[in-house]
C-alpha cells in the first residue's frame, strides 16, 4: 500500500500533530508511506519532526500543482489533510489527467470543519466549504463522531470513522510528581487563532489569579511576548507566560498541571486537552464539539459552555474547592481514558479503511 497524506504548512498545530504521528505509525505496520508539504515550509516543518526521515518517511516537496501531481504519481491513495489541501489536491488530478497518468484513489483526513473559521458566506468561508466536494467519491474519514455528522449533515456525504491518537511515549504521567502547595492552572493562549478564543483566556486567567490569590500558579504559552505586545494583549503579572513550546516542553507543562483550560468556542477534538489527560492533567473544554467523546463532565474533566465566565470560573472553583482526594480521582480517571487513544489502535483503524477502499476500487 502507497499512501501520500498533502500537508501544506510548517506544522505545529494538533491536525499536522495527528497526521505526523499517525503517519509513523503507519510506517511502523509496514505502509509505504509519504507527506508531501510545500518547499517554502519544508525546513520548518522537519524541524518541528525530525522522526520522519529517520523513520523512513517521505517528504516530497511541492511548489505548484505540477509538483503536487508528481508527488502523488504512482501512488495508491492519496489523502488531503486539510481545505486548501484538498484544492491542491483536485488540481493535481486534472494535470495528471492531462498528461495522460493514472491518478490514485483520493481520501480526505477531516481535521475540523473549516467554514466554521469564517466568516458565513465569505470567499474563505466558500472554499472551505467547497473542499468537502471537490474530490468526486473520495473517501472521507475523520476522528469523531462530531465531525462526522458535520459534514454529513451539511454536505450530504458520508464520512467513516477511525480511532484518535494521543502520542503516549510523550505523553505520560509522572506519577511521583510532588502535588502539595498551590494548584497549578495552564492554557494557551495563541491569538493568530481566533476561535481559540485568546482574549477570553486571557480574561479568565486574570481573574483566577484575583479570585484564587495564592491558592494558585497561574502559566500560559502559545505565542511569543512580542506578539502578545503587537495585537494589545494585557496579561496578569501574575501568569507565567513560557512562549511558544515544544511538543516536548508542552509535555513537561501538563506533567505538572492540575488544571488546563481550553476555553476555545467549540473544539473538533480537542487534542490538547486528551493529552493533558494523559500526563495526569484535568482538562476544562467547551462544551461544543467533539470532546465529549473523552471528557466526561465532572468525572474526569470539566465541560462547559464558554461563552459564559461564569460558568468557566465555578468549574475552576469547584476542583479548586474539592479535596485531594477526589481531584486525585479525578486525575485517575483521565489518565485511564487517555492511555486508550494509542497511536496503534488509531493507525490499525486507518489501515483497514484504506485497505478496504482500495479493494473495493479494484
Amino acid at each position: 500500500m502507497k499512501v501520500v497524506f498533502v500537508l501544506p504548512g510548517r506544522g505545529g498545530g494538533g491536525g499536522a500533530h495527528s497526521v505526523v504521528q499517525e503517519t509513523l505509525g503507519l510506517r511502523r505496520l509496514g505502509v509505504q508511506v509519504q507527506i508531501a508539504t510545500t518547499g517554502e515550509t519544508v525546513e520548518a516543518f522537519l524541524g518541528l519532526y525530525p522522526d520522519l526521515v529517520k523513520s523512513g518517511v517521505g517528504v516530497p516537496v511541492f511548489a505548484d500543482g505540477e509538483g503536487l501531481a508528481d508527488a502523488i504519481s504512482g501512488q495508491d491513495l492519496a489523502i488531503a489533510t486539510t481545505a486548501p489541501s484538498a484544492h491542491m489536491l483536485a488540481d493535481s488530478l486534472t494535470l495528471l489527467a492531462a498528461r495522460g497518468e493514472a491518478a490514485p484513489a483520493t481520501a480526505y483526513y477531516v481535521q475540523d470543519y473549516e467554514p466554521l473559521f469564517f466568516a458565513p458566506g465569505s470567499a474563505a468561508w466558500q472554499t472551505a466549504r467547497a473542499s468537502y466536494e471537490v474530490l468526486p467519491g473520495a473517501l472521507l474519514f475523520a476522528k469523531t463522531d462530531w465531525l462526522c455528522a458535520m459534514v454529513t449533515s451539511n454536505h450530504g456525504l458520508p464520512v467513516h470513522r477511525v480511532r484518535a491518537s494521543v502520542d503516549l511515549d510523550l505523553y505520560h504521567p509522572d506519577l511521583g510528581h510532588d502535588r502539595s502547595g498551590p494548584l497549578r492552572i495552564s492554557a494557551m493562549i495563541r491569538p493568530s487563532t481566533p476561535r481559540r478564543a485568546p482574549l477570553r483566556t486571557a480574561r479568565i486567567l486574570a481573574r483566577l489569579a484575583h479570585v484564587h490569590g495564592d491558592d494558585v500558579t497561574l502559566t500560559s504559552f502559545g505565542c511569543e511576548l512580542e506578539e502578545l505586545d503587537r495585537r494589545g494583549f494585557s496579561l496578569s503579572t501574575r501568569i507565567d507566560h513560557r512562549g511558544v513550546l515544544r511538543r516536548v516542553e508542552v509535555a513537561d507543562l501538563l506533567r505538572t498541571t492540575d488544571l488546563f483550560l481550553d476555553l476555545s468556542d467549540f473544539q473538533a477534538f480537542g487534542r490538547t486537552a486528551l493529552e493533558g489527560m494523559a500526563c495526569g492533567c484535568v482538562p476544562v473544554l467547551p462544551l461544543f464539539g467533539g470532546a465529549a467523546e473523552f471528557a466526561r463532565d465532572g468525572d474526569n474533566a470539566f465541560r462547559v459552555d464558554t461563552r459564559s465566565d461564569e460558568a468557566i470560573l465555578a468549574a475552576v472553583a469547584a476542583f479548586v474547592s474539592s479535596d485531594r482526594q477526589s481531584r486525585a480521582g479525578m486525575r485517575r480517571r483521565a489518565i485511564t481514558t487517555a492511555m486508550s487513544y494509542s497511536i496503534a489502535q488509531s493507525v490499525h483503524s486507518e489501515a483497514d479503511l484504506f485497505a478496504r477502499a482500495l479493494e473495493r476500487r479494484l
